[in-house]
């Protein structure tokens, strides 16, 4: 996908027109900014890939693995309005290794096809950016490690 791509100019105007994305560059690396329009997930991705097996296929659910893969960062739409996670979920969320990223943080993308760069665990469908609500991934890691759901 990024073979045609000679800049980081080039990689930021892939993404943002193929996915949608709200691509940024800071020091030369194509990134988002958590907010208004999209928060993030991290995890393990052995964690992960139980979590993306059980999302509802509505979604091509945009996953970033890091170099190596030592974590996953699922992009998700952000509620509506904006609220935090309860700190039980989040205490529970955190005994699995998983992090809520908070607005205003950076989250890295893909740059290269290469597993030695930033690459696309879960790619997002080329058109209109359609991410999982961040309930669904929430909901998903419960059901994959038997926490208890949120009450409603």
């Amino acid at each position: 996908m990024f073979e045609r791509c000679h800049s980081p100019h080039e990689v930021a105007h892939l993404l943002r027109h193929r996915y949608g994305l709200p691509v940024q560059l800071l020091a030369g690396r194509p990134m988002i900014t958590t907010g208004s329009v999209l928060g993030a997930l991290v995890m393990p991705p052995e964690l992960g890939r139980k979590v993306l097996a059980t999302l509802d296929r509505t979604y091509a659910t945009p996953v970033v693995a890091d170099p190596g893969e030592h974590t996953w960062t699922f992009l998700v739409t952000q509620p509506s309005p904006a609220n935090s996670v309860d700190l039980s979920i989040r205490r529970c969320l955190t005994g699995h290794q998983v992090t809520v990223i908070p607005a205003g943080r950076y989250v890295l993308l893909p740059s290269t096809d290469s597993q030695l760069g930033w690459h696309w665990a879960g790619e997002p469908a080329p058109g209109v950016l359609r991410m999982p609500p961040r309930s669904a991934v929430i909901n998903a890691v419960h059901r994959v490690t038997a926490m208890r759901a949120p009450a409603a």
